[in-house]
C-alpha cells in the first residue's frame, strides 16, 4: 500500500532514481496485469477482442496513465516548475524533448517552493 501511495500522490519531489523506479514499477506491474486480465477473459470469452477484454484493458491503462501522469508532476516538483507543464506531453515532437527532460535533468538542490530536496535525507 505505500507503494502506491508513493505513485499516486502529486505532493512533494521526486528525483530521478525514484522517478525512473517508480515509473518502471507502475509499467511492469500494470503489464502483467493486464496480460493476466487478458489471457483470463480471452480465454473465457474464446475471443481476444471481447468486450471482457477491452473494458479491463481500457481501466488498467487509465489507471497506468494517472499514475504516470502523478509521477510526472512530482518530477516537475523537483525541478521547480508546476505541473501544468506535463500537458507539453500532448505536443508532437516536444514531448519526445520534454521527457528528456525529465528523465535527465537534476532537480533543484535544496529546499525549493514545492518541499525538500529529497536527496538531502539518503545516507
Amino acid at each position: 500500500m505505500e507503494l502506491i501511495n508513493e505513485i499516486y500522490t502529486t505532493e512533494g519531489r521526486l528525483n530521478r532514481l525514484r522517478y525512473f523506479k517508480y515509473y518502471l514499477i507502475l509499467v511492469l506491474v500494470s503489464a502483467v496485469i493486464a496480460f493476466v486480465v487478458g489471457f483470463i477473459g480471452g480465454f473465457i470469452t474464446g475471443n481476444p477482442e471481447s468486450i471482457l477484454v477491452k473494458v479491463p484493458g481500457g481501466i488498467i491503462s487509465l489507471i497506468t496513465s494517472i499514475g504516470g501522469i502523478m509521477l510526472g508532476i512530482r518530477r516537475l516538483h523537483d525541478l521547480n516548475k508546476s505541473g501544468w507543464f506535463m500537458l507539453l506531453l500532448l505536443v508532437p515532437l516536444v514531448n519526445l524533448l520534454f521527457l528528456l527532460y525529465l528523465w535527465f535533468m537534476p532537480g533543484t538542490q535544496g529546499y525549493n517552493r514545492y518541499g525538500e530536496d529529497p536527496l538531502a535525507n539518503q545516507y
